[in-house]
């Protein structure tokens, strides 16, 4: 599993490197909690050079000064890594283009702020991780404001943590106790009454085949033909339980859109590894 890196959260910066190591060992602490849940990344917009603690202080730093207790280095070392969005997550990036991401607080006092980190943290439907810079940042839930198009600003909250006791929070640890594992769900309809609807085009057979196949699967709810095109059998998934999948022959491709019983990304990425295994 992995976690998000709170950029807003270098603010504010400590006063200096003394105070910037205990914030550091706070951090430190509560990843080696997190790993104990079986956390193993914590995505970031920044790398580790450009994560501040202090004035010509940064993360980078802190992790190359032998002053600072190995055991606390070991804990990140190898834990932050780059693009805050894993480039194979389309469904995910897509979301984050079409819209704007902010944050916001009244007290303490934070103006109307562009946020990356909590924006994929909501998206990919995981935690994020901050600093302690402020009580502000120990928050086990922090409301970002979503607006596009269809919105001009829902807010929805991200689940947070700062500290070790974070995790001993209960609407932390239920949330973590889910996100460990993921159960699908069956579908009660039979295969013979899945609906299925296909244009009348050239590859209407080999769809159609594929999908008396796909129909027998109990994770499938229903199919119908889709535009052109792709090279992976699963090209592209869709939080709301949707995914495309790709037939592919010897002259051309044929895409299949595919309703799952999913509820949300994680369940809708088991069903499709589940019919990549089984079908492609």
């Amino acid at each position: 599993m992995e976690m998000l890196f709170n950029e807003l959260s270098v603010e504010p910066l400590s006063g200096d490197i003394y105070e910037a190591n205990k914030k550091m060992e706070l951090f430190a602490r509560t990843v080696g909690e997190a790993r104990k849940r079986n956390f193993r990344n914590i995505r970031s917009y920044h790398d580790t050079n450009n994560i501040k603690l202090a004035d010509d202080y940064s993360l980078y730093d802190w992790l190359h000064k032998k002053e600072v207790p190995e055991l606390y280095r070991n804990f990140i070392y190898g834990m932050i890594i780059r693009p805050f969005i894993n480039e194979e997550d389309e469904e995910v990036e897509e979301h984050y283009i079409t819209s704007n991401y902010y944050f916001e607080s009244i007290d303490p006092s934070v103006p109307k702020t562009e946020t990356v980190g909590l924006a994929a943290a909501y998206l990919y439907e995981t935690l994020s991780i901050s600093l302690s810079s402020m009580f502000l940042w120990d928050e086990v839930t922090l409301p970002i404001i979503i607006e596009s198009d269809e919105d001009g600003g829902l807010v929805q909250n991200v689940f947070n943590v700062s500290r070790r006791e974070s995790f001993e929070q209960p609407v932390i640890s239920e949330f973590v106790e889910k996100l460990g594992v993921v159960e699908i769900i069956e579908t009660d309809i039979e295969p013979g009454e899945k609906k299925i609807h296909f244009s009348d085009h050239h590859g209407k057979d080999e769809l159609r085949a594929f999908a008396d196949k796909l129909k027998l699967s109990p994770y499938v709810v229903e199919m119908r033909g889709t535009n052109w095109g792709g090279k992976k059998f699963i090209r592209k998934i869709y939080k709301d339980g949707t995914l495309e999948i790709v037939l592919t022959n010897s002259s051309r491709s044929y895409a299949l859109w595919v309703q799952t019983t999913g509820r949300n990304m994680r369940e809708t990425n088991a069903i499709a590894e589940i019919l990549t295994t089984k079908y492609s």
